[in-house]
């Protein structure tokens, strides 16, 4: 397996610029994949113990569509399984813990952890199988870290597991590099290489980033490590999070409050995986780089193809608009995005907000479809899209995709078309946040299973915190009358 490693997990991440366009982060193809497993929060907002796992762990088939949805009530947990993605993201690629994090973490609880399994492996043998968990705790008003620890199975050639081993951890609290053992063969009575691992020790906690992931924790230091496999199982998890893992909040689809739409790319190229956003303004035309441009085009070729089929008769086109300077001084183009319809070009800030969310996730939607490294969390996917269209295309996806995807939704649609496995209810039970409805044949209709549930009871756990549609109008009464006082 180690020498299998050292093949797959090669790995090179630097930038590429021209005269007048931003970086744009390149990555090296490699033949290993990452597959996520499942995710346990503890302690996180109002999750003080949750685990989802998805649905090709369940059925032990990779090969399956790996679409999960979650669902529940308002307040009661799905959004916090999105944040813990989003920490995750940042963390792993190498940047810093957000100081907002704090707000993150149970008001009843001094720390919070995110613990993430996954497997990783080439393309013909059975995946290692690794769990990460991220400890971060309150400080002064922000959130800083205070443990990571990578573990892993290896996968043995009958396809049964060897027992789980720490791969390399940081204690930020007592400035410690765990376990011991691998902390010293990773140096090898080296002592420059011992120095230089400490010092990226307290550098990472001074950035307060990963020291496992970050450019200013080990993750440089391990290229020139002896040990091998190592620093090819951290780089390649790294380039996961920087080109696959792919966090869509609410606040990041469709157009924001400031007229603003972004459009995230990911593809393959001979110099390797190639991803970036391009942000359009919906308001007026947008100043780009001669790069973005050319990129931006080819999205939307692209995009045609299937927004079509999605929603008939539209088609996008990009207007130029001449061209100005950017505010580096760089020559840039000015264009807008249009739709098009009975060959006449309209703005696209005249659409509703549903076609301007189906667009913004349409790129990230191919990709999730035709590629299996990727994996999109998306936070209310439902939202603003008209319910039968949400229902096929959730439906295409959990028949066809090849990537993973996870999504929060409200819309009771997606349950009659979608596999009892792809679906996980939050509960009123911060204890125990989510589960599955079991006792499920083939026959019944989940949607109606769900509403008896709600109604009925039966589940293991609450899965609707009742509330009396008597109270809520007198309250409503109430408060205006007391406001009249």
């Amino acid at each position: 397996m180690k020498e299998q490693i050292g093949i797959f997990y090669s790995f090179l991440c630097f930038y590429l610029t021209d005269d007048d366009s931003r970086p744009i982060v390149i990555i090296e193809r490699t033949r290993a994949m990452i597959r996520i497993s499942g995710i346990t929060l503890r302690n996180f907002k109002n999750v003080k113990y949750g685990t989802v796992t998805m649905p090709s762990f369940l059925k032990k088939d990779v090969t399956c569509a790996d679409i999960l949805g979650i669902y529940g009530q308002n307040g009661s947990g799905k959004t916090a399984i999105i944040d813990a993605f989003e920490i995750l993201e940042n963390i792993m690629s190498g940047k810093s813990l957000s100081e907002k994090s704090w707000n993150l973490i149970n008001v009843d609880s001094p720390e919070a952890s995110i613990e993430l399994s996954f497997t990783l492996g080439g393309e013909d043998d059975a995946p290692d199988r690794f769990r990460y968990t991220l400890t971060f705790r309150k400080e002064e008003g922000r959130g800083v870290i205070k443990s990571e620890l990578l573990e892993r199975r290896k996968a043995k050639e009958d396809e049964s597991y060897e027992r789980e081993k720490a791969v390399l951890g940081y204690d930020y609290d007592n400035h410690e590099i765990k376990p011991d053992y691998i902390f010293k063969k990773m140096v090898r009575r080296d002592k420059e290489m011992e120095l230089d691992l400490l010092v990226s020790s307290r550098m990472a906690e001074k950035n307060e980033c990963s020291f496992l992931f970050s450019s200013d924790g080990a993750y440089e230091i391990l290229s020139s490590s002896k040990d091998e496999e190592l620093s090819a199982v951290i780089r390649e998890i790294r380039r996961y999070a920087e080109a696959s893992l792919i966090v869509f909040s609410s606040r990041d689809v469709g157009m924001d409050s400031n007229l603003m739409m972004t459009l995230t790319y990911r593809k393959e190229e001979k110099e390797g995986l190639i991803k970036g956003q391009i942000p359009i303004s919906l308001e007026k035309p947008s100043v780009i780089s001669r790069e973005d441009r050319r990129e931006l085009e080819g999205m939307v070729r692209k995009m045609n193809t299937v927004l079509n089929a999605i929603v008939p008769h539209l088609t996008l086109g990009v207007y130029n608009a001449g061209e100005e300077l950017t505010d580096e001084g760089k020559k840039g183009y000015l264009v807008e995005i249009v739709s098009l319809k009975n060959g006449k070009a309209i703005p696209l800030r005249y659409e509703s907000e549903g076609i301007i969310k189906i667009i913004s996730i349409t790129n990230v939607l191919l990709c999730v479809y035709n590629n299996p490294s990727v994996c999109l969390i998306i936070d209310e996917f439902d939202a603003s899209v008209f319910e039968y269209l949400l229902g096929e295309i959730i439906s295409i996806f959990s028949k066809g995709a090849k990537g993973q995807m996870i999504f929060t939704s409200h819309n009771l649609r997606i349950l009659e078309m979608i596999d009892k496995d792809c679906v996980v209810f939050s509960t009123s039970n911060p204890e125990n946040r989510y589960i599955r409805l079991t006792n499920i044949k083939n026959t019944n209709n989940l949607r109606d299973v769900y509403i008896r549930s709600i109604l009925l009871g039966g589940t293991k756990e609450s899965i609707y915190e009742e509330t009396d549609s008597q109270e809520i109008g007198m309250a409503l009464r109430r408060a205006w009358r007391d406001a009249e006082e």
